[in-house]
């Protein structure tokens, strides 16, 4: 297999967000350790980076597929994306015990009914 330096790169980057997520996925109070207050000015710089950019390139992301003609990359994509999220949240939520959480009760059923949708898109449109 023959390696681009693109290739290389993407690699890099696949590892950052892979290893950063796991580990604040199997230990959240790792945070912690960033010291910062979701009050506070560099907590809500945080939120706007990684709740607001993130969902931003990722809608640019998918707009650029869309350009390329690769709409089914695009679905299968942002179907990825939201089964991460709430395969997440749900055994999380078992964990953590955050059942009663009124955003809980709000988020699961709004992003189960998104990744159904997704789904169900996804493999209707790919045959």
């Amino acid at each position: 297999m023959h390696l681009h330096a693109y290739d290389l790169a993407d690699l890099a980057a696949i590892a950052y967000f892979a290893g950063f997520g796991l580990a604040l996925l199997a230990k959240p109070s790792l945070v912690n350790r960033f010291g910062l207050e979701w009050t506070d000015r560099a907590g809500q710089v945080e939120v706007r980076c990684y709740y607001g950019a993130v969902s931003i390139g990722t809608a640019a992301f998918l707009a650029y597929l869309l350009s390329r003609h690769a709409g089914l990359d695009a679905l299968t994509c942002v179907f990825i994306l939201a089964t991460a999220v709430f395969s997440t949240r749900l055994v999380a939520t078992a964990i953590d015990g955050a059942w009663s959480h009124a955003y809980t009760r709000m988020a699961l059923p709004v992003e189960c009914g998104f990744v159904i949708f997704l789904g169900v898109a996804r493999f209707a449109f790919s045959r």
